[in-house]
């Protein structure tokens, strides 16, 4: 069997590839536009005639990239009318709890963005069912963690803002949020890719909402992060209407933070947690930070 990792300068793709499948497997191949280590290959923008010749029906690829940018790139490698001639074990990627978090979104960039998420999964399920071939969806929730020279772009990207501002100023109380380490979903596509290898069924279709196996407010997962990298910061908690006023201003300077900043108050949870998929005991946020 051969696994190919679409995606591989990533967080997750260098975990996936370095900590887990390569230790499982011996045939990958890894595809990167940026990094000359691996073999090149931009899903954006070139046609594969060499990727289609070589394809087989023992492999299964994994895709961590953006999930738009699959649809384009299987489009270019099939044409409709020689769908028979492309048939692959399995395809794995990685979409977006946001689908369900931003569904009702007042703004009009989420409800774009949940648009084409939308499309692109049914799109993408749809060329599989054609072609015979299982797909998993994984929709994960807030990924994080370091792997290598490449860093998370969402706890390091609150740590940039943290380090920036005099103090932080957080509604009395936050939504809820479930992390998930990159770990964790290493783990959890890895075990996709074993129940593609060992089912029956040519065309099975899934879609995984998964999280971490911690529920944490806002606030808390805030705390931990400051504590965790012994970053000084008063933390000033205020009333919810006065938290909208104060960042009101924002609604005509940048409309689109202000619904990130909105989104504090928001409980982002409530999916299946990793652990309970993994059967595995329950990790805690902190250990990973």
């Amino acid at each position: 069997m051969l696994i190919r990792i679409f995606g591989i300068t990533t967080p997750i793709g260098d975990h996936l590839y370095k900590k887990v499948l390569k230790n499982l497997y011996g045939n990958i191949n890894c595809y990167s536009r940026s990094n000359k280590k691996y073999k090149f290959l931009d899903l954006r923008n070139i046609k594969h005639p060499n990727l289609k010749k070589e394809c087989n029906s023992e492999e299964i690829w994994i895709f961590l990239c953006p999930i738009w940018e699959i649809v384009n790139f299987l489009d270019n490698l099939i044409n409709e009318k020689n769908y028979k001639k492309f048939q692959i074990k399995g395809i794995i990627c990685c979409s977006s709890t946001s689908v369900i978090t931003k569904k009702y979104s007042w703004h009009s960039y989420d409800k774009k963005l949940v648009s084409i998420i939308i499309s692109a999964e049914q799109n993408i399920m749809k060329i599989c069912s054609l072609n015979k071939t299982s797909i998993s969806i994984i929709r994960p929730t807030l990924i994080y963690g370091n792997s290598g020279s490449y860093k998370d772009k969402n706890i390091n990207q609150i740590l940039k803002i943290c380090k920036k501002l005099p103090f932080i100023i957080l509604p009395k109380e936050t939504g809820e949020r479930q992390p998930l380490h990159i770990s964790q979903l290493a783990e959890i596509i890895n075990n996709e890719v074993k129940l593609i290898t060992y089912t029956k069924d040519k065309s099975q279709q899934s879609i995984l909402n998964i999280g971490g196996d911690e529920i944490l407010s806002y606030e808390m997962i805030l705390k931990s992060l400051l504590l965790k990298r012994k970053i000084k910061k008063s933390i000033f908690s205020i009333n919810s209407h006065f938290f909208l006023l104060f960042f009101s201003p924002l609604l005509i300077i940048n409309s689109r933070l202000y619904s990130e900043i909105l989104r504090i108050r928001s409980d982002l949870s409530g999916f299946q947690k990793s652990n309970i998929y993994l059967k595995k005991p329950p990790k805690k946020f902190i250990d990973f930070i």
